[in-house]
């Protein structure tokens, strides 16, 4: 290792310890990468406690807050809710999950819809 003239032997290691340690912390963000969520969990328990006929807007208000979206199907009502989370820099790994639910004029659930897709990227 060659020390230039002016600068001392602990000044250059030091200044090699701090470039080495910001190396360090860059490859850490890139390897852990970006994370974004959108949207509330949506709790499998929570699903699978719907009962179709008997559940109504209320209850699920309760259980799952206002939905994302809300739109009107032949009379009946359809209520959305979404979460979608990813995380990854080079490779991107994305899960989101779906739950539909119908809900008749007296607002009694008649139908639930849910899924889960998983994906991964890479650039």
């Amino acid at each position: 290792m060659r020390v230039t003239e002016g600068v001392s032997p602990r000044a250059f290691f030091r200044r090699g310890v701090w470039q080495g340690v910001v190396v360090l912390c860059f490859a850490v963000v890139l390897l852990n990468g970006c994370s974004r969520e959108e949207g509330r969990p949506i709790p499998e328990a929570k699903v699978l406690a719907l009962v179709v006929g008997k559940t109504t807007e209320k209850d699920v208000l309760k259980m799952f807050g206002p939905p994302e979206k809300k739109s009107k199907l032949l009379g009946e009502e359809v209520w959305v809710y979404r979460h979608i989370k990813s995380h990854g820099f080079l490779s991107v790994h994305t899960s989101s999950k779906t739950l539909r639910l119908r809900f008749d004029d007296r607002g009694v659930l008649q139908d639930v819809s849910h899924n889960d897709k998983k994906r991964n990227e890479f650039f």
